[in-house]
């Protein structure tokens, strides 16, 4: 088993960390107000929290034949072998759905038929060896 985190680009921590204390901010101005809703408190506390939970918990692990990769509450699974392509990028603006990813520049994994995703280890060379070792005819592309 092979654990690898998440890159951590500035710019998007630096968003995430500005919401978290902006939502922090709002909940207080909510406990101060006489009339707040408790559905409004437990919404945002619940916002803050997903949000601090993908910023500490964003990883791939490499187990059993399979790459799992987790964001926060959002998790999934791939079959190693069904990997057909793994392709470096770097951007903004990532054209895939699934991201569980804290930076823009990693890779573009592509299994199956057409399904995606994009992830960003830390140590990126390590991460496709170990890929490479179980599934040798994965094609990269950088």
């Amino acid at each position: 088993m092979k654990h690898f985190f998440s890159t951590k680009n500035i710019v998007t921590v630096a968003i995430l960390w500005a919401l978290v204390v902006f939502m922090g901010f709002l909940l207080y101005i909510d406990r101060t107000n006489e009339q707040t809703s408790a559905i409004h408190v437990i919404m945002i506390s619940i916002i803050i929290f997903v949000i601090v939970w993908i910023l500490f918990d964003t990883r791939y692990v490499i187990r059993d034949g399979f790459l799992f990769y987790r964001s926060g509450p959002f998790r999934g699974r791939i079959d190693i072998q069904k990997i057909n392509k793994i392709e470096y990028y770097s951007g903004m603006h990532v054209p895939v759905t699934m991201k569980p990813a804290l930076d823009t520049k990693g890779f573009i994994i592509t299994y199956g038929t057409q399904n995606e995703v994009y992830v960003s280890p830390q140590k990126k060379e390590k991460f496709i060896a170990k890929l490479l070792e179980v599934n040798p005819n994965i094609e990269v592309v950088k």
